[in-house]
């Protein structure tokens, strides 16, 4: 299976982006509804990805795993399971021209149904993650209500 690959360039410096990462308020502001995250000294860690269903009657939708490795103002990555087995997100950031470059990249996923499935969700997935992501971070607009979930 390919992996997944998404970047957007982001008009604000490289800590303000990695900081809003390593935080369960940062992620809470622009992405998600009740994440847990804890990052040890050693940038390893646990990070569970919350959402409210737009259903009243389901609970909440939950993802997440072990964070394993966080480098200050660079580097972000974690896994999760949306399909069978882990997969692994790493979240790259670089100076570019006024900004950060923010490169996503997810692997490990199998090539059954479910996996290609899945695959294709976490694609169009970051996509928009990465917009909402932007747009809190130049405008301060939350734009999260509007997920589908």
């Amino acid at each position: 299976m390919p992996d997944i690959l998404q970047q957007t360039y982001i008009k604000v410096p490289r800590q303000k982006v990695y900081d809003l990462l390593i935080s369960s308020e940062g992620w809470n502001a622009w992405f998600t509804d009740d994440t847990f995250l804890h990052l040890d000294a050693d940038g390893r860690g646990e990070i569970r990805l919350s959402w409210k269903s737009s259903d009243n009657e389901l609970p909440f939708i939950e993802d997440g795993g072990e964070i394993l490795e966080a480098v200050d103002g660079e580097r972000f990555v974690f896994q999760w399971s949306p399909s069978r087995m882990p997969s692994t997100v790493e979240i790259n950031l670089a100076d570019y021209k006024d900004g950060t470059l923010i490169m996503l990249k997810e692997t490990g996923f199998g090539s059954t149904e479910e996996d290609i499935s899945a695959c294709v969700g976490c694609a169009v997935g970051w996509g928009e993650a990465l917009t909402l992501l932007k747009v809190y971070l130049e405008n301060g607009i939350i734009m999260k209500e509007d997920l589908i979930l």
